[in-house]
């Protein structure tokens, strides 16, 4: 089944043009090895030469030396025995020689370009806005990178430039054989429909196996991170069996697809091997009797059933690379699906140097499936250096309202203004380096606490230290050990608390002129929110803010407090307002205060 919405690429039903377009884009990513390339055709005729001449010399050598001394005749010919076997070693020695060297230019060039593909396939995977990671799972999108992009080292190894050398080598052995005898090339060629009919036919069946081969492989590497993300939850909840069919399921699929595939490449070989047989047996039958009646030399049979042995090599090579270069087809086809997807929100080039802070919502809609609206007309403004907390029931906006700010989806309608631009016009590094978020959910990557803080952003350590202490988290400074003790992934050896601390102090170390706090409170208990209330007082001094809040005391001290219900503000205030006009606020107020929250 196609899937060209979610960038997995075409189903089966791929032209053959459609196969010369995508080997044309990819060659982008080939040519700055094309020397390289070149080195691997040019060693393509040596080889072929080296080949051709081992059986021509062997006919030499029978027909004249060998067949002298039988007789018992004096051999007056240009070859001698030592010459002949010094010949032919030099043959062999070409052939072999040239063929590593093609070998090792064609891995170069096959592997460089590999790199470069997966570099502009995560590249554009992690430029992509929102809604293009809301309708991909990650594990799919790991597969491209890995799996998809691992098959392509085959098409320049053993691929396209190996199909063309084994062309060569097919023509130039057909060219020596009608040199050498009409009639015998002549009864050698009776197998070609048969053989291609064969091929044609299997090469059919690996093209739909090998596209089955690749979307299964992407579904179970998906199901399998999915898996691993979320172990614990598999587990406490008592669904490790239930995960673990799930997941052999998918595996079988891959299985089937790829033993139908492995038995469809192994049955061409063994026909192709039976077809050479064949071949063979007709030279000898018709061959043996001319040379019985001495039409045809005992040197020149040989010679012929050693070229027909040796045409057949490339022909099954060939068989068997049109395989590879289908299931590399197929995962190309995938890949350029996936960078067919452009879902980046447009940029401008606004980069001011200092950044003030205003904010403004005026008349935002959006909706995140184009059909349930997340957000109605909303307008909202924050003067610089205030405080603006968002409140609500659960799916009233309120996140939402924050992801437009730091333009990760783009308003369908509306405009969204930091310091009166539309957030759209600015660059977006520009942008994002002046909002700090400070999130529930706080992912962290293995690595050193320094590098958790700074992000790549290039910042000193002294910077980075004093963000931790201001961060409340000067004890955990020291408990690991300083800036360069290695956290686990996803913070391990952290509290939820300190996860929390770390990335206000993210915050802290960047010096924005605006932040956003989204529910940063919210999952902490009471005694570690007093060290982040206090963290928070630091990161909010001076700042605008956007604080997506469901604790009471995080929201009683802001300037405004704008009360979203279904995508609508339907009230804004202080705390005290709001709470004396007795509407949905001061519901949310009385129904949490009794635990410290309002929503």
């Amino acid at each position: 089944m196609a899937e060209p919405e979610t960038g997995d690429g075409a189903g089966p039903k791929r032209r053959r043009s459609d196969d010369v377009r995508l080997l044309r884009r990819y060659w982008p990513f080939v040519s700055p090895d094309r020397g390289w390339l070149a080195l691997g055709l040019l060693s393509v005729p040596v080889m072929s030469l080296g080949g051709l001449a081992q059986p021509y010399l062997i006919k030499e050598a029978i027909d004249g030396p060998i067949a002298a001394e039988l007789r018992g005749a004096a051999y007056s010919g240009p070859w001698t025995i030592g010459t002949l076997a010094l010949v032919f070693l030099l043959a062999v020695m070409a052939e072999y020689g040239f063929r590593g060297l093609q070998l090792y230019a064609l891995q170069h060039a096959g592997y460089a370009s590999l790199t470069r593909l997966r570099r502009a396939v995560f590249t554009h995977v992690l430029s992509q806005g929102g809604k293009f990671f809301d309708q991909r799972a990650t594990g799919t999108l790991l597969s491209r990178t890995t799996n998809d992009v691992e098959a392509l080292g085959e098409v320049l190894t053993f691929g396209i430039i190996g199909i063309l050398g084994d062309i060569i080598d097919i023509l130039a052995i057909f060219g020596a054989m009608v040199a050498l005898d009409v009639r015998l090339t002549g009864m050698s060629l009776v197998v070609t429909p048969i053989i291609v009919l064969v091929v044609n036919y299997f090469r059919r069946q690996l093209r739909k196996h090998s596209t089955e081969i690749r979307r299964s492989m992407g579904e179970a590497s998906g199901a399998f991170q999915e898996a691993l993300a979320g172990a614990k939850v598999v587990q406490l909840h008592g669904r490790r069996d239930t995960t673990v069919q799930e997941y052999k399921a998918l595996n079988y699929r891959y299985f089937a697809a790829y033993k139908a595939s492995n038995w469809y490449d192994a049955s061409l070989y063994a026909v192709m091997d039976g077809v050479a047989s064949l071949s063979i047996a007709l030279v000898i039958w018709y061959g043996g009797g001319a040379a019985l009646q001495g039409a045809v030399s005992v040197g020149l049979l040989v010679a012929f059933i050693q070229y027909i042995q040796r045409v057949f090599v490339p022909i099954r090579e060939l068989s068997g690379k049109v395989a590879t270069i289908e299931r590399a087809l197929a995962a190309l086809e995938r890949i350029f699906g996936l960078l067919d997807v452009d879902e980046r929100l447009p940029q401008g080039n606004h980069a001011p140097g200092k950044v003030a802070g205003r904010i403004e919502f005026d008349g935002v809609q959006f909706s995140y499936d184009g059909k349930t609206p997340i957000l109605r007309d909303v307008r909202l403004e924050v003067a610089p250096g205030k405080m603006l907390a968002l409140v609500g029931p659960t799916g009233s906006g309120k996140t939402t309202l924050a992801r437009l700010l730091t333009r990760q989806y783009a308003a369908a309608d509306g405009a969204v203004r930091l310091d009166g631009t539309p957030v759209e016009m600015w660059q977006v590094g520009t942008l994002r380096r002046a909002i700090g978020v400070v999130q529930q959910d706080v992912v962290l990557f293995s690595g050193t606490l320094f590098d958790n803080v700074d992000l790549g952003r290039g910042l000193d350590r002294a910077t980075i230290e004093t963000a931790l202490r201001d961060a409340c988290l000067g004890d955990v400074l020291d408990r690991l050990g300083g800036l360069d003790a290695q956290l686990g992934e996803g913070g391990g050896g952290l509290s939820a608390g300190e996860r929390q601390l770390l990335s206000i102090a993210r915050v802290l170390a960047a010096n924005p002129a605006v932040v956003v706090l989204d529910e940063a409170t919210a999952s902490i208990d009471t005694l570690t929110e007093q060290k982040v209330q206090a963290a928070i007082e630091r990161v909010l001094a001076g700042r605008t803010a956007l604080v997506v809040a469901h604790r009471l005391s995080t929201v009683r001290r802001a300037d405004q407090i704008a009360v979203l219900r279904q995508g609508e503000v339907v009230e804004c205030g202080d705390h005290q307002a709001l709470v004396d006009r007795g509407g949905l606020y001061a519901e949310l107020v009385a129904a949490g205060e009794r635990q410290g929250a309002i929503a």
